[in-house]
């Protein structure tokens, strides 16, 4: 189970990194064809949000499941000196991380099926708009696999090389 994990989630950081490298590609050329050319890329805006939500939820999974989220370390010293403290704090935000993610998850797959029952598409790019969001709600299903796993005794290790 845990093998069929990492390479799903090896597979999120290759859709990353492809997501993020179109993202630059996609950008350039249409900043090109607008400065040099006067004529943008029509569907560029559309295709760049779409490539920047799918960059960002797939960049989640290994996020969530390297606990490699921004930490601001303002308490740090103090919780250093008390280590259950510390512990606590880590399996509290830990808490919020997973109800947020599935929150998010939630919300995402709710907005799915009212885009799929209306059928809408993108003003230029030719596509429904429910596809990219559906995507993206399945990426967010794998990133609480991501912290489910930690649940499953796999323990990774986080902030300064403490495990959660």
């Amino acid at each position: 189970m845990l093998k069929a994990f990492l390479t799903i989630a090896g597979g999120c950081r290759l859709l990353t990194l492809i997501s993020l490298f179109l993202l630059v590609i996609v950008t350039a050329i249409d900043v090109c064809g607008r400065v040099l050319f006067g004529s943008p890329l029509g569907f560029a805006y559309e295709l760049i949000g779409v490539l920047l939500g799918l960059s960002v939820y797939a960049g989640l999974v290994e996020a969530n499941w390297k606990r490699q989220h921004i930490r601001i370390d303002l308490a740090d010293a103090l919780l250093a000196r008390h280590p259950r403290l510390d512990r606590a704090v880590d399996r509290f935000v830990w808490l919020l991380e997973f109800s947020f993610s599935l929150l998010l998850a939630v919300m995402v797959a709710r907005q799915v099926l009212v885009l799929y029952d209306y059928q809408e598409n993108f003003m230029f790019l030719p596509m429904a708009k429910w596809l990219p969001l559906a995507v993206v709600g399945g990426l967010l299903v794998t990133s609480l696999g991501s912290f489910l796993a930690h649940l499953g005794g796999k323990t990774v290790t986080g902030k300064d090389g403490a495990t959660c």
